[in-house]
């Protein structure tokens, strides 16, 4: 802490010294006087004057040292400083301070120091005067105090030389700022008015020089007029009065010319208050003076020209309150004239923007920013039409916002305008965009945002380059450029990046936009895409290219007929084709002496019809021609197409070329086709040609038929025949085809099912012949395919059925077998047994024969119920049968109708049917439920003989129900002998009674 202390105190130490500028300085004559008078005082060989600086010692003044500084390690003054006030050391031998200090070991060999300390007036010790000598001394009081006096009297020369030097640098620079102000006459003057002081400033505004004017009267440069009111005497008095004398006046120059100046006159006063003299500042306000009469007049000429001016002026202060309005506002609004306050204002503004018209006007007024909003107005007649209303500030000249100015000019017709102008760029299926004069652009409709995918911000003012094609930028730039540079027409093409990041061509021209003046001011430009034109261009290019080759190539004449000349032109090739040579002349005389006798007449008829202006002037036939010379007939087909302008034919221009050959061909080609035609449909087999290098099939008419197909929805494609294939035999047939083709043979046949246009599919045999070029490559392959469904379903029929044959004998002679031991086990006499034996063998025999008729697959349960029941239902309403068309399996329609026999023979014995008045309640239905659906079947007798007890023992019949129904479907038997009749319930799972459960695999 100590350490910081001496550091802080020795740093205020430092810059003390530093404040009167000492150190390095040269001699001086006051501090030489002091050093001697202290030797001489002290009687000391060595007498100094020394400055203690940061690590230095500078001797200001010396006596017998002959040296300026000395290391401050070894000083003596360094310990005199650490003094409150005096360092006194009679003998630095003997004193340990200076023990081992070379300037006393060694030479000078000094033994003797007193130093008095020079202090500043807030005790900072910056240096000594101070005495040596290389002997030991004492010293009197006298010196010491008179050594003190001198360390005062060298700080008063140091104060006095520091005050002098301050008070010449305020002098220069006060002389500087005088001199320096040369737009102020600034005017010193002693207190009668006479000139004392006269600045640059003051010689360039009033024209005299300084040495002209030192001495004058201050009169010299006042009016003739204000020198006779006593003006100059009258500034001063006031001065004196007020502390202060502003004017503004005229005022004479030297050359006599008059100027307007702003001055101020004001006394110059001692430090202890007397008045000296007086100084005057003036300056020229000619300009300022001429600006603001001109600005007056300027003033009423623009009241004048607001006042009849065709739309709304209005003024408001700083605050954002206005304070008047021009009489188009009343005329147009109605409302009192000089009525300014906000309430009515904002009361013509249309109720949808009076808030944020008021928001930003305040917001323009609070920040000093220019104001500019749109908005409905309403007339004086109730009427509201759209105004622009625009303000700017208006501003002193040191930035300080003083009023504003605005105009609301009536844009009702432009915004109309701009409405439907948005509305058709809205609908234009084209990119509209404006564009500014350097080339940004200020708008661009949705056409543009929707295929760029760009937003406002990324777009505008000149993001919109990003979507052009890297390849048509420059292009595009350099075009645009000499447009806007040459103000013509904007025409180019570039590709545009859509948001997908496909580019397409577009067309993009701009029409500059001028003012009255002519000035361009903007361009109106339109993006149109052209993409499928440019490539329906480069097509056209192509096909014409190719037509002019083909057309070179081959053997097509080109004729044309000008119809309002009545020449008909001939190629070399035409003149062939009826025989003449190329150079003969032609006429539409000549052409129709060429034709064949037979095709002349209609010919002519077809040329008249093409030249018919009703008509589409399409012209496409085919005709015979006689050589004129060489009497060779030929088939020539003809295609033109005639020209209207003006609702009359005037050109007719077309092509022929010789289709003799070909004409011959499609001869032969017919006939061949027809023989084709009428073989193929003498079978029923579907024929197809496959072309094997273009993967293209004919197929002829018995496709449909055979499959169930439409005529469009027949692939004419390998790859269609090939889809069609069931899957479990796709690969295989494909691999037998291809083996077939990729070798050498010629023949193929394989069997496969083949897809039908209702889902199903055929068994097909195909079978086909490979045709091979001359290397042996197959080119082609014919075949035919023959349906087999009926023939496979016969044979897997005939399986089955033997199968089933096999099946049915079994069962039915176990059947037999079990009836027979149950009906001879419990009859009591043979008669009995062979009467229950034939009727379950009948019972039997009636469900085989209804299976037989469903082929033993399934049978209606109606008609299984019918054949069991046939011999008791002489009287229909006695057996009462209801129930919904069930289809029933094999098994289950067989254990089902002899259940039934037995409740019916039971019934027909003891029951219900055996007397005259009982009735059977035969119902069935079928339950859905959450789990599977359940058929439920019951038998329940009402009207027979009373049951008075349950029987003592089963009997055949219920265990026979119980074995048929339970055991063979899986179902449950329940036979109540309620005592109105019996009751018996069979129900089994619907699947049980309708599956086959594996009798045909058995």
């Amino acid at each position: 802490m100590m350490q910081v202390d001496h550091l802080n105190d020795e740093g205020a130490r430092l810059r003390a010294l530093s404040s009167y500028e000492i150190l390095g300085t040269p001699p001086e004559q006051g501090f030489d006087d002091v050093a001697a008078l202290a030797a001489e005082i002290c009687g000391t060989p060595i007498a100094v004057v020394n400055f203690i600086g940061d690590g230095r010692q500078f001797f200001k003044a010396e006596v017998g040292l002959g040296v300026r500084e000395t290391p401050l390690e070894t000083s003596f003054c360094r310990q005199a400083i650490l003094q409150s006030d005096f360092l006194y050391v009679p003998d630095a031998t003997k004193d340990p301070r200076f023990e081992g200090n070379p300037l006393v070991t060694g030479a000078p060999g000094l033994r003797f120091y007193a130093g008095a300390l020079l202090k500043t007036e807030d005790g900072q010790p910056i240096g000594t005067v101070c005495v040596l000598d290389t002997q030991p001394r004492e010293l009197t009081e006298p010196q010491l105090a008179s050594l003190r006096r001198l360390a005062r009297q060298t700080m008063a020369q140091l104060e006095l030389r520091r005050a002098a030097r301050v008070q010449q640098a305020e002098r220069a620079l006060q002389s500087q700022i005088l001199e320096s102000a040369t737009d102020y006459a600034i005017i010193a003057m002693d207190r009668t008015g006479r000139i004392t002081r006269w600045n640059t400033g003051a010689a360039q505004i009033l024209g005299w020089r300084e040495d002209e004017m030192l001495g004058e009267l201050t009169h010299r440069f006042f009016t003739p007029e204000d020198r006779a009111s006593k003006q100059p005497e009258i500034e001063m008095g006031i001065a004196l009065e007020r502390g202060s004398a502003p004017d503004e006046r005229w005022h004479v120059r030297k050359n006599g010319t008059r100027f307007w100046a702003s001055g101020e006159m004001m006394p110059l006063k001692a430090e202890d208050g007397e008045i000296q003299g007086f100084l005057k500042i003036l300056r020229d306000r000619t300009q300022q003076q001429e600006d603001a009469a001109s600005l007056h007049d300027s003033e009423l000429r623009f009241r004048s020209l607001v006042e009849v001016s065709p739309q709304v002026v209005w003024f408001g202060d700083a605050a954002g309150n206005i304070t008047y309005c021009n009489a188009y506002w009343y005329d147009y609004t109605g409302l009192p004239p000089g009525e300014t306050g906000e309430a009515s204002w904002m009361g013509v503004i249309h109720p949808d923007y009076r808030e944020p018209t008021r928001t930003a006007w305040l917001a323009a007024a609070r920040t000093g920013d220019a104001y500019e909003v749109e908005f409905p107005l309403r007339r004086a007649d109730g009427q509201y039409r759209w105004f622009l209303s625009r303000a700017r500030p208006v501003r002193d000249t040191d930035g300080t916002l003083r009023s504003w100015i605005g105009t609301s000019l009536d844009i009702h017709e432009r915004k109309q305008a701009e409405t439907r102008f948005a509305a058709l760029t809205d609908l234009s299926p084209a990119i509209i965009w404006f564009g500014n004069p350097d080339g940004s652009l200020s708008y661009l409709n949705d056409r543009w945002y929707e295929y760029t995918g760009q937003t406002p911000e990324q777009a505008l003012p000149l993001g919109w380059g990003e979507v052009i094609h890297p390849d048509d930028l420059p292009g595009l730039l350099e075009v645009w450029e000499d447009a806007r540079t040459r103000e013509v027409l904007y025409d180019t093409e570039a590709r545009l990046r859509r948001v997908d990041g496909v580019y397409r061509w577009f067309l993009i021209r701009a029409e500059p936009l001028r003012d009255e003046a002519g000035k361009v001011i903007g361009w109106l430009g339109s993006n149109s895409d052209i993409h499928d034109r440019r490539h329906a261009e480069h097509a056209l290019q192509k096909a014409q290219d190719q037509l002019r080759l083909a057309v070179e190539a081959t053997s097509i004449g080109i004729f044309d007929y000008d119809l309002v000349t009545g020449d008909l032109g001939w190629d070399a090739r035409v003149c062939a084709l009826f025989g003449l040579p190329p150079d003969a002349p032609v006429s539409y005389d000549v052409f129709l002496a060429g034709l064949h006798p037979d095709d002349r007449s209609w010919v002519d008829e077809a040329v008249k019809a093409v030249l018919d202006p009703a008509g589409d002037g399409v012209y496409d036939i085919v005709y015979r021609t006689i050589g004129l010379q060489d009497g060779v007939e030929r088939w020539v087909a003809a295609k033109g197409q005639t020209f209207f302008a003006q609702g009359k034919a005037v050109r007719f221009i077309g092509t022929v070329r010789d289709v003799t050959a070909s004409r011959q061909a499609e001869q032969d080609l017919r006939e061949t086709e027809e023989r084709y035609r009428m073989a193929s449909r003498a079978t029923n087999d579907a024929i197809w040609d496959w072309n094997l290098a273009s993967d293209h099939i004919r197929w002829n008419e018995a496709v449909q038929t055979l499959f169930g197909y439409a005529a469009d929805e027949v692939g004419p494609s390998g790859a269609w025949w090939k889809s069609h294939i069931h899957p479990d035999d796709r690969e295989r047939v494909k691999t037998s085809i291809y083996a077939v083709i990729d070798d050498s043979t010629e023949h193929w046949s394989d069997e496969y099912r083949f897809l039908r246009a209702d889902g199903s599919y055929a068994y097909i045999l195909d079978r086909g012949y490979v045709i091979r070029d001359a290397q042996g490559h197959a080119v082609r392959m014919i075949g035919a395919m023959l349906d087999i469904t009926a023939r496979k379903r016969a044979e897997e029929h005939q399986r089955l059925l033997t199968g089933e044959l096999q099946h049915r004998v079994k069962n039915t002679l176990a059947m037999v077998q079990a009836i027979a031991n149950q009906t001879l086990r419990n009859a009591t006499s043979p008669q009995e047994a062979r009467e229950a034996f034939q009727a379950r063998l009948i019972a039997l025999g009636k469900a085989h024969d209804i299976l037989t008729q469903a082929s033993w697959t399934a049978a209606p349960i109606a008609e299984v119920i019918e054949g069991a029941l046939s011999v008791h239902r002489q009287d229909a309403a006695r057996i009462r049968i209801s129930g919904p068309n069930v289809l029933l399996a094999a098994k289950p329609a067989l254990s089902l109708a002899l259940a039934l026999h037995e409740l019916a023979t039971n019934a027909a014995k003891y029951g219900a049917l055996s007397n005259e008045s009982g009735i059977v309640e035969l119902r069935w239905h079928v339950i859905h439920d959450d789990t599977a659906p359940r058929f439920c079947l019951t038998w329940s007798e009402q009207g027979g003989p009373p049951i008075l007890s349950q029987p003592a023992r089963r009997g055949f019949g219920s265990r026979l129900i119980e074995r048929s129904f339970a055991a063979e479907v899986g179902g449950e038997v329940k036979l109540t002998y309620a005592p109105t009749g019996v009751v018996c319930r069979l129900e089994a799972t619907l699947a049980a009674m309708q599956e086959q459960r594996g009798e045909l695999a058995a």
